[in-house]
């Protein structure tokens, strides 16, 4: 079962947490006196085992949206259409030839980009420090975060590939550990205000299933404190509350239907204005674009196409992810109306659909995989795909722990450490010049599978994929 709801009539509305009689608290900061926010979990002898089926849907239904969505990544929607005419993509044998350019061959086959590699450093983070109140998480993901820039994931050996341009030009700054937050100010202002790229939200799923034993509240200012790492522009911080809101919600059975995610979008964006610690950053001089009818008109966006998401100017504005990721969302709960049951492919179908619109297509896919995975479950997700991720092992490993960590396994919160857990992933940083190294054996394999299927070309043997766009 993959899906449930709170004792209660069906169609209540979920409680709405009292939040006049709590103190001001700190980014991450638990208050002593409120009660458990896992006392749900034994509403119902099945809550639990829905609740750990829907985390492992969050976390690896991302990292497999990531990770399909690199075949179209940058894609115009009709090149999508003309290349992969089939519609269909498999992880196992045979495995579905990806459209060779440069920018894919940095990456193995089979597996996930930047994207998962981001949000993991936060999964690790947690599980390295567990600890509440979580106020050392932001600066530690920094430190993580710079660390990935130069070595990449030490903890599975992954080099760092596909960095974002406003997330390499903060976190090279030589005051960023100093002040992550301002070295992203800087930038943004830089930017003449207006820089809202996708690459906080892309990375912000874990601390939707950290805060589930959190208040909705503090699981907001962990989100926002994260994003503003890299991140200052106002909108990527409202879309990163939405999306871990959401995904908490899922989890806790709080978000079952369309209402309350445009609930949870009202709340949220209620919750930024009146925090002054996270509205500054839009007055006295608000972005461009920053306001209510900018952020609705794509969390309800009514159709794939309405958003534009190959739009060449646009592709990776954060709210173009966050509108994917909610219709995703929303597809996927008109389709489990009561009167039928949904197709045993909706994870699959809806991920293929939104892929096939091309533009930032990898990122789209790995917010609406968190959101559409948590919604459905880890049993949802198509086998053909799991089976075939690389390092899927490892990263249901991780899951499993973060369960543990969460409280969601009961008597299981106290684990033991694992030395891939820290910043170095228990390996040590590499030298100069194994850095130097990896690097030249890097562009040595780009150019090896280059010509390789270059040569596969010219016998004749591919797919003609090459034709489409230069390298």
């Amino acid at each position: 079962m993959s899906d449930f709801v709170l004792v209660g009539s069906p169609i209540e509305e979920p409680p709405i947490e009292d939040k006049t009689a709590r103190p001001s608290m700190q980014p991450g900061e638990t208050n002593p006196n409120s009660p458990s926010y896992l006392a749900f979990l034994d509403t119902h002898p099945f809550v639990r085992a829905s609740v750990i089926d829907k985390i492992y849907g969050c976390i690896v239904g991302s990292a497999l949206g990531d990770t399909i969505g690199l075949y179209t990544e940058f894609l115009p929607k009709n090149a999508c259409e003309t290349i992969y005419k089939s519609r269909k993509f498999s992880l196992v044998e045979p495995v579905t030839e990806i459209h060779a350019d440069t920018h894919r061959l940095r990456f193995t086959t089979c597996s996930w980009t930047d994207d998962t590699d981001q949000a993991l450093l936060i999964l690790l983070s947690y599980l390295h420090h567990p600890s509440k109140p979580l106020t050392h998480l932001p600066q530690d993901f920094a430190a993580r975060l710079q660390i990935w820039l130069s070595h990449g994931l030490l903890a599975l050996s992954r080099p760092p590939a596909g960095i974002g341009r406003l997330v390499g030009s903060v976190v090279t700054s030589p005051s960023y550990l100093a002040s992550p937050v301002a070295a992203a100010t800087a930038a943004w202002e830089r930017s003449g205000r207006n820089a809202a790229p996708n690459g906080s939200l892309m990375r912000t799923h874990p601390l939707g299933v950290i805060g589930v034993g959190l208040s909705e509240e503090e699981t907001w200012d962990v989100a926002a404190a994260v994003s503003r790492t890299t991140h200052a522009d106002p909108r990527c911080s409202v879309a990163c509350l939405i999306v871990v809101g959401l995904i908490r919600g899922l989890l806790r059975g709080e978000v079952t239907r369309e209402a309350h995610i445009d609930a949870l979008v009202e709340r949220a964006y209620a919750h930024f204005l009146s925090n002054p610690s996270l509205a500054e950053a839009a007055t006295p001089e608000p972005p461009i674009h920053f306001s209510k009818h900018e952020l609705t008109s794509h969390t309800s966006a009514p159709s794939l196409d309405a958003l534009s998401l190959d739009s060449p100017r646009e592709m990776g504005y954060v709210y173009k992810a966050l509108g994917a990721g909610i219709l995703s969302l929303r597809m996927c709960m008109r389709a489990r109306i009561p009167s039928r049951l949904p197709p045993h492919t909706l994870f699959e179908d809806t991920m293929t659909d939104l892929i096939m619109h091309g533009g930032d297509a990898d990122t789209n896919a790995a917010v609406a995989g968190a959101l559409v995975g948590a919604y459905l479950g880890h049993t949802s997700l198509p086998p053909h795909w799991r089976e075939g991720l690389v390092d899927g092992p490892w990263l249901e490993g991780k899951v499993a722990r973060l369960c543990a960590r969460v409280g969601v396994l009961e008597g299981r919160a106290d684990i033991e450490e694992e030395h891939d857990e820290q910043a170095d992933g228990g390996k040590g940083l590499l030298s100069a010049a194994e850095l130097e190294a990896r690097d030249r054996a890097m562009v040595m394999s780009i150019m090896e599978r280059k010509k390789a299927r270059e040569e596969q070309e010219r016998k004749g043997k591919g797919k003609g994929f090459a034709a489409w766009f230069g390298n």
